[in-house]
């Protein structure tokens, strides 16, 4: 068994302990009676839970690079078409989901979607020579658009904290665009930053030519920045994230995707076959977690420490029922569908003999763009 191929489990063991991550801050919100901003279990449950979107994003960058570097024919195509039906089920998923998002909402599958289809060229070579952004050159524009995010939002007026109905009312067609740029639910500015910067990473740990000082440097870069801003007493929200969330919650999330790329990750084989259906996961937990909970009443009705309980239950579910799919090679999730809607749509073209068929340990295909 490869080194690379560990990595890539590595990876995957991440994606689910982001799921972990996005199940605690979603359902014990959704569910908690009251959630007391000073109490201490609050406090930790949201400083952990905000890290699950963001490395999110990071991840969707490394597996970006991963599959120009394994499968670079077609690399454009399958991205757009990647890029293109996150999108879909994005608009799809919010609609249903108006409740929260409203009927035009911009969402994390949004962001993802097109994030991907604005990355992937700057991964390609240009001009005569086939010149290419190499991946340092990737993570200054990614931090650029990290550092750009809160400036444009000072121009614009944007307040320094939105509430669910700021970021959920789209009345018109500019209010739609400032929702997907800036100030909605996981605007492109700075998110698509993340998964530029998670390009970076993916090359550096992963590529013909990794270089492990790179990328932590890079991410200790961004956590002792982050640190010293947040340090001088200014915002560190989420609804929109603030520069100092931003740079310390990116270097944090590479800091340990380094970590896990170098040295085996505990628990991976729990972990893994969750973030193979991070996607899936993320739309049944709205789904049953919010939609089905409040039909039953059960909203905002559990005080906090049978909500924790009922987290952790929900943890164990989820692990079990990924385990169960894996071994039917997780057929029919949505990360199936878009992956068999992605081959017929590539159908046609060459791929190197035996790059097309190169599957990590518990045979993860290594296409880019999970799920938040």
């Amino acid at each position: 068994m490869s080194e690379g191929a560990k990595r890539i489990d590595s990876m995957d063991a991440l994606r689910g302990l982001a799921v972990l991550l996005m199940l605690e801050v979603h359902l014990g919100f959704w569910w908690a009676r009251s959630a007391p901003s000073g109490e201490p279990l609050v406090i930790a449950g949201t400083m952990l839970g905000g890290t699950g979107a963001p490395l999110f994003l990071l991840l969707a960058g490394v597996g970006l690079a991963v599959s120009q570097e394994r499968r670079p024919d077609g690399f454009l195509k399958r991205t757009a078409v990647r890029g293109l039906l996150l999108v879909l089920v994005g608009i799809v998923f919010t609609y249903i989901m108006q409740a929260v998002y409203g009927p035009w909402g911009w969402g994390v599958l949004q962001c993802i979607g097109v994030s991907l289809l604005l990355t992937a060229p700057l991964m390609l070579g240009f001009g005569e020579r086939k010149s290419r952004l190499g991946p340092g050159h990737r993570a200054l524009v990614g931090v650029g658009l990290m550092l750009m995010a809160p400036l444009l939002r000072a121009f614009a007026g944007i307040p320094s904290l939105l509430w669910n109905d700021d970021m959920a009312s789209v009345p018109t067609v500019a209010d739609y665009f400032d929702r997907m740029l800036l100030s909605g639910f996981f605007p492109l500015l700075p998110w698509t930053g993340f998964v530029i910067v998670g390009t970076a990473a993916g090359e550096w740990l992963f590529g013909r030519r990794p270089s492990l000082g790179s990328a932590v440097a890079l991410s200790l870069s961004l956590a002792i920045v982050g640190a010293i801003i947040a340090a001088r007493g200014l915002e560190t929200a989420f609804f929109p994230p603030s520069l100092s969330f931003t740079f310390a919650v990116a270097g944090i999330c590479l800091l340990v995707m380094c970590a896990s790329a170098k040295w085996h990750v505990p628990g991976t084989r729990l972990l893994a076959p969750m973030g193979r259906l991070s996607l899936t996961l993320f739309v049944a937990h709205h789904f049953i977690g919010y939609l089905g909970v409040r039909a039953t009443g059960g909203l905002n009705s559990l005080e906090l420490l049978p909500d924790l309980v009922m987290v952790i239950v929900s943890w164990l579910l989820c692990i079990l029922l990924s385990w169960l799919w894996s071994a039917a090679d997780y057929r029919y999730g949505l990360e199936w569908l878009i992956a068999s809607a992605e081959r017929r749509a590539t159908k046609g073209i060459n791929t190197p003999p035996g790059d097309s068929g190169r599957r990590s340990r518990g045979g993860k295909d290594d296409a880019p763009g999970r799920a938040s």
